[in-house]
């Protein structure tokens, strides 16, 4: 930390003043002027005879570094003085995206020899984003205030925002499942953790799977049976190609929100979960299970952005490994690319389970002065959505429109309506 002695504003008024003092002292030829600014000139001379140096460290912690959007994060200043330190001010530079819920992150105070001091502050950030914190800026002033103090310490320490995630209130099974483990459970049996119940031993039956109380009773071996343990695979696919609304409210930061709540509700039914953004530069992430899933997918959406560009993948260019056949593709855009289009009519074609959530722009344009002009502009945008999406409705894809500043508001019923997926929500 390296302190520089700065001059103060004050310092020009002075030296002013005192030049003042000199020429009215010599042009009336009268001592009262030039003892009118004496007292100035002392100052300046003592503020630049008298420099003590105060000795101090100051140490800036931030907790956690990994949040979610809303959540508090606390910064905790620290000053140590190891000879008397005279008034201080310390300063937090905070980004413009945070808001300071608690505490001050600019203080003053004065220490004395081997004091230590500590200030908090929480501040919330409402939007995903990594953050650099901990850049602390001080001003140590004097007795005269006169030539002050000036010190930098770069603490930085980088701070990720996750998208929020919601929970869904009711579980969304998909149509087709797989043999490995997870929460679904097949009719036949198998290799399990659900009890299906008791059957005579078999040649190859394992003997830890003997039931020996019926076996007692009976007279001969009889072992326990389970039901075979079933997941899926599930593909989000987020389109990045136009985002609608405000830097800090806009389309694309609700469509992220939604992923990231989907992702995890399927994570946590142990179903395989990637993710796809869909752009002008398309990446993803291939599917997988648990919790170190769940870190990639946030790390990604963390680093969604907008990419236009009139040149787009294809979808039948990704890999299988990316959209393994017979996966459940959340499809979550505006539908205001034609382009877009195109790529779902290849994933129909392909024999894709696939869900549309349209998001509507209205919820994320600024207030208009009468509230009438808003609802009109979202009956418009229900009409002409409801007129382009015929075609996947009688192709028997669940489409949800946004009716609400949730998304996944009508996720349910859309599903529990499809022809196809009746018979797995009743």
């Amino acid at each position: 930390m390296n302190m520089q002695r700065r001059n103060a504003a004050l310092n020009y008024y002075y030296f002013i003043l005192l030049l003042i003092g000199v020429l009215l002292s010599t042009v009336s030829r009268r001592l009262e002027p030039l003892c009118a600014v004496l007292p100035l000139a002392v100052a300046l001379l003592y503020s630049r005879v008298v420099q003590t140096t105060p000795v101090f460290t100051v140490h800036c912690q931030v907790t956690p570094q990994r949040a979610f959007e809303g959540d508090p994060i606390t910064v905790e200043m620290t000053l140590k003085a190891e000879t008397a330190v005279p008034p201080i001010e310390l300063w937090h530079v905070l980004p413009r995206e945070a808001t300071c819920v608690a505490g001050n992150n600019r203080v003053v105070c004065m220490l004395r020899p081997s004091e230590v001091r500590t200030f908090q502050h929480t501040i919330v950030f409402a939007q995903r984003g990594k953050y650099t914190l901990g850049r602390l800026y001080g001003r140590v002033h004097p007795a005269t205030d006169l030539q002050p103090w000036l010190f930098e310490s770069p603490q930085e320490q980088v701070c990720s925002v996750y998208p929020r995630i919601v929970p869904l209130p009711r579980h969304l099974p998909p149509l087709h499942t797989y043999a490995s483990f997870g929460h679904y459970v097949s009719p036949s049996a198998g290799e399990g953790l659900e009890f299906a119940g008791v059957r005579q031993y078999s040649s190859g039956d394992r003997l830890r799977r003997v039931h020996w109380r019926t076996s007692l009773a009976r007279q001969q071996l009889y072992v326990n049976d389970y039901y075979c343990e079933r997941n899926a695979d599930v593909v989000i696919l987020l389109d990045t190609l136009v985002s609608i609304g405000t830097e800090r409210v806009n389309t694309l930061d609700v469509a992220v929100r939604t992923a990231a709540s989907l992702a995890a509700h399927y994570l946590y039914c142990k179903d395989r979960v990637g993710l796809i953004n869909y752009g002008g530069v398309c990446t993803w992430v291939p599917p997988a299970v648990g919790q170190l899933q769940l870190h990639r997918l946030l790390d990604a959406l963390l680093e969604t952005r907008t990419h236009f560009s009139y040149l787009t993948k294809d979808v039948t260019l990704i890999p299988p490994r990316v959209m393994p056949p017979g996966a459940l593709i959340f499809v979550l855009t505006t539908l205001l690319e034609p382009r877009l289009e195109t790529a779902l009519h290849d994933l129909l074609a392909r024999a894709f389970q696939m869900v549309l959530v349209v998001l509507s722009p209205v919820y994320v344009m600024p207030n208009l002065p009468q509230p009438r002009q808003a609802d009109a502009i979202a009956r418009l945008w229900r009409l002409e959505m409801d007129l382009r999406l015929q075609q996947f409705r009688r192709a028997g894809v669940p489409v949800v429109l946004q009716d609400s500043a949730d998304p996944l508001r009508g996720l349910h019923p859309a599903m529990a309506s499809g022809p196809r997926w009746r018979q797995r929500f009743s």
